[in-house]
């Protein structure tokens, strides 16, 4: 080749290299992301929020205090022991009640008569008592004066009636007030008696019968 075709030659292969460039449009870098974003189309992380603290639960209304009445006083009671005499002790079962029954000195005789009432288990003796008027067969009756007390260990439970085998014991004409009363179980009913408002039953065994 010619040195003018050689220098042709190399001029048109530079116009075509500079054409080449100046075709081609500059290509931008891409803009650098902050540190910690997510990849374009990812959703952004959640912010750590703080855990709602769990809900309270609801402290019930403390109950109020039951009002505890007073203790009566000890000049409008009557307390004591009842004993039982050895002899009867193997007449006690466990499911044998204890009644406790004040009436009026002097007053009617039967149901009409009485003032106040209690029932014990036939636990261990002598059993310690204390009538007064909060025991009232009827409330707001008064508790005063001179009482007859009977006590009675029951078979059957009920009130009304008397069962032959039943251990009895009775104290008259005692003041209310008095704290010593002792009231041995020593008498045994030698029949079925039912109360109805008539004169008290007769026919109790004496003391240490079998």
């Amino acid at each position: 080749m010619s040195q003018v075709a050689r220098t042709s030659f190399f001029v048109s292969m530079a116009l075509f290299a500079a054409g080449a460039l100046l075709g081609c449009p500059k290509k931008e870098p891409a803009p650098e992301k902050p540190a910690g974003l997510p990849a374009t189309g990812e959703p952004p992380p959640a912010a750590d929020e703080p855990a709602p603290p769990p809900a309270a639960e609801a402290t019930p209304p403390a109950p109020e205090p039951e009002a505890v009445p007073a203790a009566p006083d000890p000049s409008a009671t009557v307390s004591g022991t009842i004993t039982l005499p050895k002899a009867h002790r193997k007449k006690v079962a466990s499911s044998d009640v204890v009644f406790i029954i004040a009436r009026k000195a002097g007053g009617p005789p039967g149901p009409g008569s009485m003032l106040a009432v209690q029932k014990h288990p036939a636990s261990d003796f002598p059993l310690a008592f204390t009538l007064s008027d909060r025991d009232a067969m009827i409330p707001g009756t008064p508790f005063a004066g001179e009482v007859n007390i009977m006590v009675r260990l029951d078979k059957d439970g009920d009130a009304i009636t008397r069962k032959k085998g039943d251990l009895v014991g009775e104290v008259n004409g005692v003041k209310v007030g008095t704290q010593d009363v002792e009231i041995p179980l020593n008498q045994v009913l030698a029949k079925d008696v039912t109360l109805g408002g008539g004169p008290p039953p007769r026919g109790m065994m004496p003391p240490g019968h079998p």
